[in-house]
């Protein structure tokens, strides 16, 4: 099943702490979002942009701007009924 979502965050906004079952594209739409996953060096990709976000590694997105939103599409295939993300405690 092919997913497209989209997400806007505020100024310093941040995800949960998470997991994906399958890689996930973010394509950058507005601003600036850090990708931070565990083990590894932050990557920061600004608007006209995208990363691959791995499956199976723990990991946040963040607007770490001060002033400016962040807007971003993201796609996906995976399973049906499969959850888009796993929480970490």
């Amino acid at each position: 099943e092919i997913r497209v979502l989209t997400a806007n965050f505020k100024p310093g906004d941040k995800t949960v702490f998470h997991t994906h079952h399958f890689p996930v594209t973010v394509y950058v739409l507005e601003g600036a979002f850090t990708l931070e996953l565990e083990g590894r060096e932050p990557i920061t990709v600004q608007a006209g942009h995208a990363l691959v976000e791995p499956k199976d590694v723990k990991m946040t997105g963040h607007n770490r701007s001060t002033s400016e939103p962040l807007r971003v599409v993201i796609f996906y295939a995976s399973d049906p009924d499969t959850p888009f993300l796993d929480l970490i405690h």
